[in-house]
């Protein structure tokens, strides 16, 4: 089974609501999006909605971006 064939058959098992924004997203990365007026009832891709949610984070978020040390905990593996 071939890469298209596995996408039409994913495709195939979504829901509407879900396959409105597969199709904007495909279109996105084709660069043949079409503009809003052409399509009213267009959802925004994850990417346009990634982005202009970026302004509703706090200054302050992920301020430190540091890992917590790991509990020591025996080798299982000796």
């Amino acid at each position: 089974m071939t890469a298209r064939d596995k996408l039409i058959q994913a495709i195939e098992t979504l829901p509407d609501s879900q396959v409105e924004r597969v199709l904007a997203y495909i279109q996105g990365m084709a660069g043949d999006r079409p503009t809003q007026g052409q399509n009213s009832q267009e959802m925004p891709c994850f990417d346009e909605t990634w982005w202009n949610n970026l302004s509703q984070f706090s200054p302050d978020f992920l301020e430190v971006r540091e890992q917590p040390q790991l509990p020591e905990r025996e080798d299982i593996f000796e």
